[in-house]
Formats: C-alpha cells, structure tokens, sequence
C-alpha cells in the first residue's frame, strides 16, 4: 500500500448564487481526474467555516506519494489550462488558497 508523504491543500469559497455549480463541477468529474493524475492517492473535500461575507467554505485535500509527483502535476500545463477553464464561468465567485507540504511527522 503507497503512502502519502505530501499533501496539496485547496481551500475556497464560494458565494451562494454558485455553490451548486462548483460543487457540481467538483463531483462531476474534477476530484477525481486531479485524484487519478500519477502519484495521487486519494482526495477528499470538507466543510469549513463560512467567511465574514456568508460564502461556504470548504477543503480539497489531496494525498499524494511524493512531492515529484506533485511537481508533474504542477508541470502539467495542458492539464492546468483545461481546469482554468471549467473554473473561469464561476471563478468570480470564489476564494482560492493552495498550499501544500511535505509530512515530517507520524503519530
């Protein structure tokens, strides 16, 4: 079993009048082709606190087995543009905050 030993973080959101649309986006299809790329273990999305303005927050959280892994996929620009793309009609009606890391630690 590979284990995740770097993670990608995207945090976002997302005002009301376009939530449906970007969820519908990441459940029809885009979690898991960003989840199927090499290297990509798993994904999964959780519900953060909303933000001073009443937008819904939620967290993409990507395993990951390498940070090489990461950085193909960072490199991979014909894949990054058709994901500008899907994103542009609602884009205006989002937040975006990536990070990512590598574990250090085990508990």
């Amino acid at each position: 079993m590979k284990t995740e030993n770097y993670f990608l973080v995207v945090r976002f959101w997302v005002a009301p009048e376009a939530e449906a649309q970007v969820i519908g986006w990441l459940d029809g299809g885009h979690m898991a082709e960003v989840a199927a790329q090499p290297g990509f273990l798993w994904a999964k999305r959780i519900r953060i606190e909303k933000n001073a303005q009443g937008w819904s927050g939620y967290s993409m959280i990507y395993g990951i087995e390498s940070k090489n892994a990461f950085d193909l996929y960072e490199k991979n620009s014909l894949l990054k543009s058709k994901f500008a793309k899907q994103r542009a009609p609602f884009e205006k009606h989002m937040k975006i905050d990536r990070f990512c890391g590598e574990v250090v630690a085990h508990a």
